[in-house]
């Protein structure tokens, strides 16, 4: 009987950025009318304040050892799993909104900087780029602060 083929990480290291982020970050303790929303990938149509979405994954494979017969070890897995905040608030105070989006990157950083092994999944993770973008919403009655930044991953499986 031959020994199972190791499946990849990344479900793994996603689902527990997914409930990490939703145990350890709180609403806006400054802002009692902000609700918050950690989800997968792209949220449904009714997006509260503060958004936290745990998205795209890019993902590439090379071999680690040209011994053996591709089992366990085999190859090196390395992706990214991005992850985008999005912050929103009413009338025109865009230090505010870029504050918001930027204490909930810090918290979602110090998330995978305290574990990262992504509790297990991964030999290591850890935050790399981010960008933050500042905008007025489609209908004008706020500000939103647009954060995308990639956890980086390695694994051997």
């Amino acid at each position: 009987m031959s020994t199972p083929i190791p499946v990849s990480t990344a479900p793994a290291a996603r689902r527990w950025l997914f409930e990490q982020f939703t145990a350890q970050i709180a609403p806006d303790p400054d802002n009692a009318r902000a609700s918050l929303l950690i989800c997968y990938d792209v949220p449904g149509p009714n997006e509260p304040e503060d958004i936290i979405a745990v998205g795209l994954v890019t993902r590439t494979l090379d071999v680690n050892s040209v011994v053996g017969g591709g089992g366990k070890g085999w190859l090196d897995e390395r992706y990214s799993i991005a992850v985008t905040i999005d912050c929103f608030r009413g009338g025109d105070d865009p230090a505010a909104v870029f504050d918001r989006a930027s204490t909930l990157l810090d918290q979602t950083c110090a998330i995978v900087r305290t574990d990262p092994t992504l509790g297990g999944a991964v030999l290591v993770a850890r935050p790399t780029t981010s960008q933050t973008e500042g905008e007025w919403d489609s209908d004008n009655l706020g500000r939103h602060t647009v954060v995308t930044f990639a956890v980086e991953c390695y694994a051997r499986i």
